[in-house]
């Protein structure tokens, strides 16, 4: 049985949308009344909460460069009290005097990005113990400069009695080359002499130098009661004053910082500060400002809002001054209502439509059947489930997933449960600003920074990273990445933020440390200046001994000059002794033969046999004594040839060095096929050297000669190696010849090259070869040969050096 409709009166829905829409704007406009109000209040303790904190930071720089000035000092006092240890240059190679009279660092070798300049006025003469005093502060200087080099002072420096400046300033590294001619700080704030202990600061005063206004934080430096100097910090009143560019977030927003006596002493009103007396001050706008000041310290508030302007006042007690900041109401209100006033007209745009659109569709759906109705009810309970699985998943991620507005208050439209965790606020507390606005729990001095990196970037690629903290419900500051873009409809914005405050804390715990590490890097470097001290007394007490043992030297070559000279005799008698001996002998049996022949023929004894017999004997005896002369002549051309020169007519040119071996290898052909000996030559042919082909033949010959008579002793196929390559970058040939024969004695090898030294003397050997190849080497080819070590292996390595170019 079907069911049966109603049709609905089409005016039953517009009466109710007209019914809707009068308590809509009956309670809107009362609503926007309140909220108008209550977020000119926010944007009022805002902005006393910028200036305040605005104040805060410059009171705890101020605080801080007091603090360093005094553990500067202290950290001078404890190292001259110590003394004056060792320092490497001395200060005269670190200063030299300039035309006007005054002495400065050498500009050569200075680095200020590092280093501290020197400036010392006419005439100051100083002694070692002061020239000392003053590399000593040079050194503490540096040490505490470069290691608060992240901190917000702008400079480290030492002044000593005579009006000099020992100074560290990376921002204007040639200070000292800028002073004028007989500048001294003699009665300037920062050198009072005897001042009592401890920090003071210096009026806001012109440093003449760099012509920059500033405050400086001056300890004086005592040693035993005695004033040396004073040391401090300088913090330019530019820098102090950058932190009020966030004042600048509104059009029309100005500020005026006041000192202890109420003078101007900065303002970005470009009128009032070319006036800069305080008679323009109270009479600047018609006396708005002063009006406004004289109320906010009578009433002791941090804000006031008076003629349309926003006021407010901040106090730097460590100086007595006051931070004036004014902007005006109108601008604020105005965006507010016109925010408001679109939220409304769109609000009311869309009821009406959704109401037309409802209407509609309720004519519409009302008449189809049950079971379409039922089968939306179906889809919707799935929808609701999926939404719930995907609300439970979100919220299961630990960073914050989010979509918010892009406005200045970062309007959450939906932010999953880890929000709490991270900020200590419910979700809830953000969506629609309904307790408070995101941007209000970002940092203050990131307020700024984040909503331009965010704009940026979404204009150039649609997507952002930006790293910020954010304050903690409890009070504490936590740091957050946050990663995020444009949503698919361009409208909202969509993104991740991640707590990475454990990894920021470790961060600064490595800065922390880093600072550490430098000053124990300085007293660690002063403990080794002193042991390179007692390194030096140990050197010149080795020199000595190194000049002993030089003079032994000398008399232990003499004595081996000695004892190399009596082989050679011992050597050289041995040699000439055997064929005189052979002569000798020879004579005594001629002798005795022919003194037995004229016996016989005295007594008519003489055989005819014997006569024959004695001619027999008389002609061997000449033929031996022949036979030692010749041997001693060739002993005598020996003794010629050991100091080898070549001759001028011998032919001195450049020669391929693979040709040679090649021509020396094929002259030993048949003695190496009767000793079963085999070759290999390694040669580039490119290689070449200037001199005598003729004496490099006889140095290859004679390598190779040796090789067949004293190394293949025993029954074993021989093998001789010879290769050459070119070193140190081509100016050098390196010549190898290696055998694998039987080697020689260890006993023999340090005297190889020495004339009659060679281990087969008295075996056939006359010991002069080597000694001659030696000659040629050098003085020929102005090269040198070598015996190389062939520990462990058999054979023979002789390694020659030539240079290319002679």
């Amino acid at each position: 049985m079907g069911v049966k409709y109603r049709t609905t009166p089409w005016f039953v829905p517009a009466i109710s949308a007209l019914l809707v829409l009068s308590v809509l704007l009956y309670f809107s406009m009362s609503e926007q009344s309140k909220l108008i109000n209550k977020e000119l209040n926010e944007i009022k303790e805002q902005r006393a909460w910028q200036a305040g904190f605005i104040a805060e930071q410059i009171e705890q720089r101020l605080q801080y460069a007091s603090e360093s000035s005094g553990r500067l000092a202290r950290a001078l006092q404890l190292r001259l009290e110590q003394g004056y240890p060792t320092l490497g240059k001395q200060l005269s190679e670190l200063i030299q005097p300039y035309p006007d009279g005054s002495q400065r660092t050498r500009k050569s070798g200075f680095d200020g990005f590092h280093q501290a300049g020197i400036y010392l006025p006419p005439g100051s003469e100083l002694s070692a113990k002061q020239s000392q005093r003053l590399l000593t502060a040079k050194q503490i200087v540096e040490t505490f400069g470069q290691g608060a080099l992240s901190n917000q002072f702008s400079d480290t420096w030492f002044m000593n009695q005579t009006g000099g400046i020992v100074i560290y300033w990376p921002e204007v590294p040639d200070f000292v080359f800028k002073a004028q001619a007989g500048f001294s700080y003699k009665g300037t704030p920062w050198l009072v002499p005897n001042a009592p202990p401890g920090t003071y600061w210096t009026p806001l005063v012109e440093d003449p130098i760099p012509k920059l206004l500033m405050l400086s934080a001056v300890t004086p430096v005592y040693i035993e009661d005695k004033w040396y100097g004073t040391v401090g910090h300088d913090i330019t009143l530019q820098s102090l004053l950058d932190n009020a560019k966030l004042l600048k977030g509104e059009q029309y927003s100005a500020f005026i910082l006041l000192n202890e006596k109420s003078e101007i002493v900065a303002s970005d009103i470009e009128s009032l500060m070319q006036a800069g007396d305080a008679e323009d001050f109270k009479t600047f706008e018609r006396g708005v400002w002063y009006e406004a000041y004289q109320k906010l310290w009578a009433h002791s508030e941090s804000y006031l809002a008076y003629k349309s302007r926003l006021f407010t006042m901040s106090v730097i007690d460590s100086q007595g001054w006051v931070l004036l900041t004014s902007m005006p109401l109108e601008p604020a209100t105005d965006k507010i209502e016109q925010a408001f006033t679109a939220l409304q007209t769109m609000a009311f745009i869309s009821i009406a439509v959704e109401v037309i659109i409802l209407t509609v569709l309720f004519a519409f759906f009302h008449r189809r059947n049950k079971a379409y109705v039922r089968h939306l009810k179906d889809i919707s309970q799935t929808l609701a489930q999926e939404k719930q699985r995907y609300q439970a998943l979100v919220d299961k991620i630990p960073s914050i997933v989010y979509r918010c507005k892009n406005d200045k208050y970062w309007t959450m439209l939906y932010l999953n449960g880890a929000i709490e965790a991270v900020t200590g606020y419910l979700a809830e507390d953000f969506i629609d600003n309904k307790a408070l606005a995101f941007a209000d729990i970002i940092y203050p001095d990131d307020q700024g920074m984040v909503w331009q990196v965010i704009q940026d970037e979404l204009e150039t690629t649609g997507k952002f990273k930006v790293i910020y903290r954010v304050i903690h419900r409890a009070g504490g500051v936590r740091w957050m990445i946050e990663r995020g873009g444009y949503s698919d409809n361009q409208q909202s914005i969509e993104g991740v933020i991640t707590d990475i405050t454990e990894l920021k804390e470790a961060e600064q715990k490595l800065k922390i440390s880093n600072m550490t590490l430098d000053e124990k890097v300085a007293l660690k470097t002063a403990e080794l200046q002193v042991a390179n001290q007692e390194l030096t007394d140990q050197t010149t007490k080795l020199q000595a001994s190194l000049l002993a043992l030089q003079q032994t030297q000398s008399e232990l070559v003499e004595a081996e000059k000695m004892a190399s000279m009596t082989n050679m005799v011992v050597g050289m008698a041995h040699e000439i002794n055997t064929p005189i001996g052979n002569i000798a002998i020879a004579e005594s049996v001629m002798k005795s033969k022919i003194e037995a022949l004229l016996y016989a023929i005295n007594h008519d004894q003489l055989k005819k046999t014997s006569l024959l017999e004695t001619l027999d004997v008389i002609q061997m005896s000449l033929q031996s004594n022949s036979a030692s002369v010749d041997k001693l002549v060739a002993l005598s051309e020996k003794f010629q040839g050991l100091g080898y020169r070549h001759e001028t007519d011998t032919q001195r040119n450049v020669f391929s060095l693979s040709q040679l071996g090649t021509q020396v290898l094929e002259k030993f052909a048949v003695r190496f096929a009767d000793n079963k000996v085999t070759y290999a030559l390694n040669i580039d042919p490119n290689i070449s050297l200037h001199g005598s082909a003729e004496a490099m033949d006889e140095v290859l010959s004679k390598l190779i000669d040796n090789s067949i008579k004293h190394g293949f002793t025993a029954a074993q196929t021989g093998h001789i190696e010879i290769s050459a390559n070119i070193i140190d970058a081509g100016h050098m040939v390196q010549l190898i010849y290696c055998d694998n024969g039987c080697g020689i004695e260890q006993t023999m090898a340090k005297n190889i090259f020495v004339p009659f030294a060679a281990h087969a003397l008295g075996k056939g050997s006359g010991g002069l070869g080597l000694g001659r190849l030696y000659n040629i080497i050098k003085n020929e080819f102005n090269g040198k040969i070598e015996l190389q070590s062939q520990s462990g292996h058999s054979g023979t390595c002789f390694t020659i050096l030539c240079p290319i170019d002679q």
